[in-house]
């Protein structure tokens, strides 16, 4: 059977891809390794976690309140945040807070205690000799490069600072979500010191809490009475004001004076009104009689104006009368009769005194204007008068409303931090305290680390990983051939069979004829099963010459071809040829003389073949290499090898050839051409799997008839894939 020429990228890809089968297969075979290695990185992590000094935690619960400050009633001078969270986590990095630390320190003093005041990271003091000379190298260096050298710290202030640097990191401020509670723990190798310093933490936070608000407190009542000074100055400076303005201006009762004043101005606005109202109509009427003089009794009596007047309208009335009567009896009587003469005596009398009455009313109603005229200026006068009057009095009564604001605002805010300061010194005593303690530290009975346990199944499980790591690793880095995963993964070639890695005695030199020694040893099953492939492979195409070759020497070549040979002897009659003309095997195996005729005899026309050929007690004939001639090549290339080896196939079933190595000399090569069938061994764990590639891929190249890999001397543990069960478990280790 010949093996199929694969592409080039198709192996590429192959190489390239990550198998995790095979991955598998490395892990499972080297679990040994794998779990002894946990063992013992458990076991030192055991014993390293059981030299750690144990830590304890102590925890105390303190409940915050909110608070905002009362001061003044302007809450942003000495107020807390309005806003809540900001309030507690602005809590919560006091009680972080170095003040707070080094207040705790001072009062437990922890300075001179050895959990703090040790040597800092907690290694050992270096000598103060070391430390002088290194410190004098670096000023040197620094020197050297024109720098400045660094300020020299004082030592208590360093290891004041170790000491704060070792409390804080121990320190934990814990908010409990949806409360106002905080949980403060302290870890340390000392139990008792855990509880005490959490417990003098808390009451530290509070009192200091309590000292910040006193001290608050009174600089808030110092601020209030010099503040109160002021206003107490500004007040009276207002009251001042206030009264020089009265006095000035002779106030006794300006709201009363203004309200005449106004009552006042209002009637005389309406007398104005009605004077204005009386001048137009006389002016009117005066405007309608003209120039009086000018006109006639008869004509004044034609005017509106004058006869309107009721006391024209009543004469005119009367003379109407008598002129009736004087008509009515001048019907009856002479103008001599008496009651004639008196009636037209009454007729000229009604009307003489009309007359008069008309001239007396229109110098009436000149006399009417001209006094409604002047009675309208003099209360236009008047008006004016009081409108000043009450302007003045508005501008003293507005200068007086707003003196008398200014000192009832100057009262108000005195009385107000007259009052707040009086509360605020009455409250200086006292000081209720905004957080207090919830449940207190006790001293803790179990330490909270190292968990012994945890950390040496984490050892265990990180070992366990590091361990197939490893051997992954180690795998990948391995160029060689170890198990048949490898032959098809790297080869990609058939494999004929797996010979399991044998213990040879010591000295032992030449082949191993192992399945002469032990029919029923595994390495005898690993013979026949190639003695099988090797039969199977030729049923289509008889293969009776078959060349075992191998890439170096060393590999077992010949082993394989002399157990192969005894294995097919016992089915088949089989000629073992020793065509390695270079470094010959065979005759040594079976104690042949090593000057014994042999191949090259044959081949250079000095001996028959009959001659050369030995029989063995294997149940199979031998043909040796014979003298090492000095040119192997030129004999196996020639004719007269091929007819050789016609003749030889044709007077035996099977003839097995065993040739010099591919990658020393090419006599493989030379003999691979003649052959039907031809058998790669390869040594594990020792050859490299490129090389065997490369070999493998030359023969494909000039399509030589490979047929299958045998690889040779495997360990027990990579045979668990080919050898499915393990069902031959004698160890043959070697």
């Amino acid at each position: 059977m010949q093996a199929q020429n694969l592409p080039a990228s198709l192996n590429a890809q192959t190489e390239d891809s990550i198998d995790f089968l095979h991955l598998l297969q490395v892990v499972l075979r080297s679990w040994r390794s794998i779990i002894g290695l946990a063992i013992v990185v458990s076991l030192l992590t055991f014993l390293w976690v059981m030299r750690i000094e144990p830590v304890y935690r102590a925890s105390t619960t303190i409940m915050i309140e909110s608070e905002m400050a009362n001061t003044v009633s302007i809450e942003e001078v000495y107020g807390l945040p309005s806003r809540m969270r900001e309030y507690f986590l602005t809590q919560f990095q006091i009680i972080k807070n170095r003040d707070i630390a080094e207040a705790v320190a001072d009062e437990l003093d922890l300075w001179n205690n050895p959990k703090f005041a040790g040597p800092v990271g907690g290694g050992q003091p270096v000598a103060p000799g070391l430390i002088r000379r290194i410190k004098t190298w670096l000023d040197s260096v620094v020197t050297l490069r024109g720098s400045k050298p660094p300020p020299k710290l004082d030592a208590e202030e360093v290891r004041r600072a170790a000491v704060i640097n070792r409390f804080m990191a121990n320190l934990r401020v814990t908010p409990v979500e949806f409360t106002q509670l905080v949980v403060v723990s302290f870890e340390s190798t000392d139990r008792q010191l855990a509880a005490d310093i959490v417990n003098t933490l808390a009451r530290v936070y509070i009192q200091s809490q309590l000292d910040a608000k006193l001290e608050s407190t009174r600089e808030a009542g110092t601020w209030l009475a010099s503040r109160l000074e002021d206003l107490k100055l500004d007040l009276e400076t207002s009251q001042q004001a206030l009264q020089e303005f009265r006095d000035q201006e002779s106030i006794l009762d300006l709201a009363g004076g203004t309200t005449l004043a106004q009552q006042e101005l209002n009637e005389l606005t309406t007398r104005l009104g009605d004077a204005r109202r009386a001048r137009i109509g006389a002016e009117n009427i005066h405007r309608e009689l003209g120039g009086s003089s000018d006109y006639s009794v008869a004509q004044l009596m034609s005017m509106p104006a004058v006869l309107q007047h009721p006391l024209v309208q009543s004469l005119a009335q009367s003379q109407a009368e008598a002129q009736q009567e004087a008509t009515n009896l001048a019907k009856r009587y002479g103008p001599e009769h008496p009651k004639m003469v008196i009636a037209n005596s009454r007729r000229v009398s009604s009307r003489s005194e009309l007359e008069e009455q008309v001239l007396q009313v229109v110098t009436g109603i000149e006399k009417e204007y001209r006094v409604a005229r002047r009675n309208e200026e003099n209360l236009a006068e008047r008006l004016a008068v009081v409108k000043a009057e009450v302007a003045l009095l508005n501008r003293k009564e507005f200068r007086l409303r707003g003196l008398e604001q200014q000192v009832e605002t100057d009262r108000r805010l005195y009385e107000m931090f007259f009052n707040r300061a009086r509360e605020t010194s009455e409250t200086m005593g006292f000081q209720a305290a905004h957080a207090r303690v919830v449940e207190k530290a006790a001293t803790p009975l179990s330490p909270i680390k190292p968990d012994r346990q945890r950390i040496v199944m984490i050892a265990f499980g990180l070992s366990l990983l590091a361990g197939m790591g490893l051997a992954i690793l180690r795998d990948q880095l391995d160029t060689t051939l170890s198990s048949a995963d490898d032959v098809h993964q790297h080869l990609h070639a058939p494999l004929l069979g797996v010979i399991p890695n044998t213990s040879l005695p010591r000295g032992h030199k030449g082949p191993f004829l192992g399945y002469l020694q032990d029919v029923n040893s595994q390495f005898a099953e690993a013979i026949r099963n190639i003695r099988t492939g090797l039969v199977l492979s030729g049923q289509e195409q008889p293969q009776h010459v078959v060349l075992v070759t191998s890439t170096n020497p060393g590999e077992g070549k010949s082993t394989v071809a002399i157990n192969l040979a005894v294995a097919l002897a016992q089915m088949e009659t089989v000629l073992l040829v020793d065509a390695d003309l270079r470094r010959p095997s065979v005759s040594a195996a079976f104690g042949l003389p090593s000057q014994e005729v042999g191949l090259t005899d044959v081949l250079e026309g000095a001996e028959d073949i009959e001659k050369c050929i030995v029989g063995v007690d294997a149940g199979f004939d031998i043909l040796p290499a014979g003298s090492l001639p000095a040119n192997p090549q030129e004999l196996l290339s020639t004719a007269q090898f091929a007819r050789l080896l016609e003749r030889l196939s044709g007077s035996y079933q099977r003839v097995i050839i065993d040739s010099a190595p591919v990658n020393a000399v090419s006599d493989s090569l030379i003999l691979a051409t003649r052959v039907d069938s031809l058998v790669y061994v390869s040594l594990a764990e020792a050859t490299p799997h490129k090389l065997v590639r490369k070999s493998l891929n030359l023969l494909r190249d000039k399509s030589l008839p490979l047929t299958g890999v045998v690889l040779n001397g495997v360990r027990e543990k990579n045979q668990a894939s080919y050898y499915a069960g393990g069902y031959y478990t004698k160890p043959y280790g070697g």
